[in-house]
């Protein structure tokens, strides 16, 4: 069988994913015999024949469920990085996610059998998968589709009259032009501004889902409203629209008539608010504003009750004004991000007794407060919580500060904590609450911490990334303890300007991969006891020419520095400026 495979790691890898589910030495022996029957094609056969024998029987093997999914991932383009949380959101509204095939509890949702259909996917190695370091409820981050596997998702989504269409390099033609009759799934991706009359041929009453992604990453570029009338998508489910800016900063009025939509996207989008005329999509499970900002959504959200994944956009301080919005009726909201305090109504919140995921920002020491008494006494099923405490927060020497300090860090499912407002020395009275902390990720900026905190946070038992930044440390000294810091992975030491001593001990950071030191000026030189870090891969030295020359001490890496001897063996080095 390997040597019908061609000796090809990804074709052995899709082979063994389909022998993994046989049991049985004639399971083993149909698997062959089938290899056989897909790799007949008379005489002359060549070995690349052979090899797309393989990876057809690879998902001929798939049940059917799964086939769904798979081709669905053909319209991302090759080798784009794919977020598994969008993935499994448009699998939810396109109906290819159901609990009929799973043992169902109070506590399965459909997200946690979208992740069972990915982890499947991925035993079969038909789909690459990038484990997820932050959360402890989702096994995965990001996917990919390897180049050959996208190819032959895209002919299998054509044999099987799957209707997936692509548009590729889209400049502003009309689209009711390229359109095939049978287009069910439409992906755009869009280089320049759209131009055009929309034609009247109909094809697009038969499309359930849109994706009009702009992919220059350069520009935000004009959404062809003109083009595009939504009044013709009748059967429209899914509607995913990446880095657009809108006519008049203003959503086309057709969106208010797809009234089988259940995902609304707008990514990194430019407009001023939506209309109150969403209320109309009361089959929505999705709605995604993911990176758009001061984007005003009207109070009309308790319309809309079977809304399950409900992403905000950001506000910013100065230009929100005193806009407000009720987060009333979302009783049944499972995923909630970007809660502002400034804007958003906390009371309704803490009365979601379903959320399993949840982000906010915080911005006065009582919203803070209410937020993590919710985590302990509330929301019984919450699984993940990120928070952000911003400028508004205060921490001074009272003992009511240091006991809302005491329970931030010892608030079970916080997993991704992010500190902006100065703490001076209150840090060092949490001594006892960072060894039960459930910290996974921890960002300190503007803390302005005078002694040397690495020890306690050393003690952080769970923590893998930690990130100090723009004067998180205003001492001159850090060190690190033998046994401190037993599961960091990515530690980023940025804009630190009075930091000139860091000693790291033999143990400490036993399983650290990546070290990022940017901007820390009077840093004189690297600690020794990097030396004894064997794990770690990924050294960036950023802005700091005196240090990087003590690394390597010519430009073009010919000569080795003073300290190089102690990152020898690192096997990426990165220095900049």
């Amino acid at each position: 069988m390997v040597r019908k495979c061609g000796y090809l790691p990804l074709v052995i890898s899709l082979l063994g994913g389909v022998l993994k589910k046989k049991n049985s030495t004639e399971g083993w022996e149909l698997v062959n015999k089938n290899i056989n029957a897909y790799l007949y094609r008379g005489e002359g056969i060549d070995k690349e024949d052979e090899i797309h024998g393989v990876l057809s029987l690879s998902y001929d093997d798939l049940p059917y469920y799964l086939k769904l999914c798979f081709l669905y991932m053909g319209q991302f383009r090759e080798d784009q990085t794919i977020y598994v949380r969008t993935l499994y959101r448009l699998w939810i509204a396109e109906g290819m996610i159901s609990h009929n095939r799973t043992p169902r509890d109070d506590e399965t949702t459909l997200m946690d059998i979208a992740e069972l259909y990915l982890s499947e996917l991925a035993s079969r190695s038909l789909v690459q998968v990038q484990v997820e370091d932050e959360a402890r409820d989702q096994k995965y981050s990001t996917c990919r589709l390897h180049d050959v596997l996208r190819s032959l998702c895209l002919e299998k989504a054509k044999n099987e009259d799957f209707g997936l269409q692509i548009i590729e390099n889209y400049q502003g033609v009309n689209l009711s032009t390229l359109l095939g009759p049978k287009t069910r799934h439409l992906a755009v991706h869009c280089h320049d501004q759209g131009e055009g009359k929309p034609q009247n041929d109909g094809c697009e009453k038969y499309i359930r889902s849109l994706q009009f992604i702009n992919v220059t990453n350069e520009k935000k570029i004009e959404f062809p409203c003109d083009i595009l009338d939504f009044q013709k998508f009748k059967l429209l489910r899914v509607l995913l629209i990446h880095g657009c800016k809108f006519k008049e900063r203003k959503l086309p009025k057709g969106i208010a008539n797809l009234v089988l939509l259940k995902y609304l996207g707008l990514f990194y989008c430019v407009l001023d608010k939506l209309p109150s005329s969403i209320s109309s999509l009361t089959y929505l499970y999705s709605l995604d504003l993911l990176g758009s900002w001061n984007v005003r959504v009207p109070n009309v959200l308790d319309k809309m009750h079977r809304l399950k994944h409900l992403v905000l956009p950001y506000y910013d301080k100065e230009k929100i004004g005193k806009y407000k919005l009720r987060l009333e009726g979302l009783e049944e909201l499972e995923i909630l991000y970007g809660f502002n305090s400034l804007v958003h109504d906390l009371k309704s919140v803490i009365r979601m007794k379903n959320l399993r995921r949840f982000e906010a920002i915080a911005h006065d020491n009582g919203s803070l407060l209410a937020i993590i008494d919710a985590i302990i006494t509330s929301w019984k099923k919450l699984r993940f919580c990120k928070l952000v405490i911003r400028q508004g927060c205060q921490f001074t020497t009272t003992e009511e500060d240091l006991m809302i300090l005491k329970k931030v860090y010892a608030c079970p499912n916080l997993h991704d904590l992010r500190i902006h407002v100065h703490v001076g020395k209150l840090i060092h009275e949490c001594r006892s609450e960072m060894i039960g902390s459930r910290v996974v990720h921890l960002q300190l900026m503007e803390c302005e911490i005078e002694e040397d905190p690495m020890e306690i946070l050393g003690k952080l038992p769970l923590l893998e990334q930690l990130f100090l930044s723009n004067r998180s440390i205003v001492g001159d000294k850090m060190k690190c303890d033998a046994m401190g810091f037993p599961c960091l992975k990515n530690l980023v030491l940025k804009c630190l300007p009075n930091l000139r001593e860091w000693i790291i001990e033999k143990g400490a950071m036993p399983v650290v991969s990546e070290i990022e030191i940017s901007y820390c000026s009077c840093l004189e030189m690297v600690p020794d006891g990097l030396r004894f870090t064997r794990t770690l891969q990924t050294l960036k030295i950023c802005g700091m020419s005196e240090l990087g020359r003590r690394v390597l001490a010519s430009s073009d890496g010919g000569r080795e520095g003073e300290d190089f001897d102690k990152v020898r063996h690192v096997p990426f080095i990165t220095i900049i400026g």
